[in-house]
């Protein structure tokens, strides 16, 4: 007979895996897509960006001018640059979602580290002198030569 009562404890899983469909933008890679929007672009589609650069749209479009390399990246300097001045951060991440046949992918703004967990700067080596470049600085600084 086991000593506790596992009816009463609480079970966790790790729940259905969330894939999001996701641009990442950044100023060496350029536009990258990824796997899980690459499966639900139109084979031709056109993508377009809100005025504040928040937004984007990609619809199917027959005119549609933009092909994607093996990887899934695009590179549009001019997109890029667009994006940086109106004050997005690069790099950066839209998140997209489907609407109205449409997907539609929103600025997805990183949060902020909580306070004391940003990652500590690396103890740096402290420099051994030997002790004739010690002698030297001393001899200097007696002499007034450093300073």
């Amino acid at each position: 007979m086991t000593k506790y009562d596992i009816s009463t404890f609480t079970w966790y899983d790790p729940g259905p895996k969330r894939r999001e469909m996701a641009i990442s933008v950044s100023e060496s890679s350029g536009l990258t897509f990824n796997p899980e929007l690459q499966k639900r672009l139109p084979e031709r589609f056109r993508l377009c960006v809100s005025p504040d650069k928040r937004v984007m749209c990609i619809v199917e479009s027959a005119e549609g001018t933009i092909t994607l390399t093996k990887s899934g990246s695009r590179k549009l300097p001019k997109l890029q640059r667009d994006i940086e001045d109106a004050g997005v951060i690069l790099p950066a991440r839209y998140v997209f979602y489907a609407e109205d046949g449409m997907l539609f992918g929103e600025l997805r703004v990183p949060k902020p580290p909580k306070p004391g967990t940003s990652k500590r700067k690396a103890a740096q080596k402290s420099r051994r002198i030997s002790n004739s470049q010690e002698n030297h600085i001393l001899e200097g600084l007696n002499h007034g030569k450093l300073c």
